[in-house]
């Protein structure tokens, strides 16, 4: 059911709080008018930085309270089953790329065309008794309901942003991770729906069908 195929993951910036606070820093001078020489009671005026684009992070977010961190645990998304059969139903995959084992202590907390769009609402009664815990080397896995019935009403969607691992939807950092969906993109819906993090490929691609 999984395959090994693999779709690049690159940072993404969440909000555009950093980029709008970047555009505020320095207004655009006018034309044609010239800077003042500073003297020894005034400071240089300082070099503000590059605006943030999607895509570029802000910094590495490191695991909290034994959470695995983005740094190591890199998670991927294809089909759960050949998409001739089924285009509604994914499979993410994290794979612990780290020198130490971590926990996933909930599910992915993912959002709908780079970030801005609605939550994806998760399968509470996919929720395993105990955290995984993923050793290195290891993978786990959890699977995502796109929608459920045709593509009438669903909106073709080529990535999705996944928040820091361990970070509840109403905490936001500002820095996450941006998803690319198998080529072609896929027909999502505000109902969409992902399970928690799971140990094995099945137990997450289970409940996608009985839902």
């Amino acid at each position: 059911m999984h395959t090994h195929h693999r779709t690049r993951t690159a940072a993404l910036t969440l909000t555009t709080a950093a980029l709008l606070a970047t555009l505020s820093c320095t207004p655009p001078a006018e034309a044609g008018s010239q800077s003042p020489t500073p003297t020894p009671t005034q400071a240089a005026p300082s070099t503000s930085s590059p605006v943030p684009r999607p895509g570029e992070a802000e910094g590495e977010p490191t695991g909290k309270n034994g959470n695995c961190s983005d740094e190591y645990a890199q998670v991927s998304v294809e089909w759960a089953v050949p998409p001739s059969k089924d285009d509604s139903k994914l499979m993410l995959t994290v794979d612990n790329k780290g020198p130490t084992s971590c926990l996933l202590t909930s599910y992915p907390v993912l959002r709908i065309k780079d970030g801005f769009g609605p939550l994806i609402a998760v399968m509470e009664s996919t929720k395993p008794q105990a955290p995984v815990l993923l050793e290195p080397g290891k993978s786990a896995y959890a699977g995502l309901l796109a929608r459920q019935g045709g593509k009438q009403s669903a909106t073709l969607t080529t990535d999705l942003a996944l928040a820091p691992h361990g970070q509840p939807p109403e905490e936001n950092t500002g820095e996450g991770t941006l998803l690319q969906l198998p080529p072609g993109g896929v027909h999502m819906t505000p109902k969409a729906q992902v399970t928690y993090w799971q140990p094995t490929s099945e137990s997450a691609a289970s409940p996608l069908f009985t839902h």
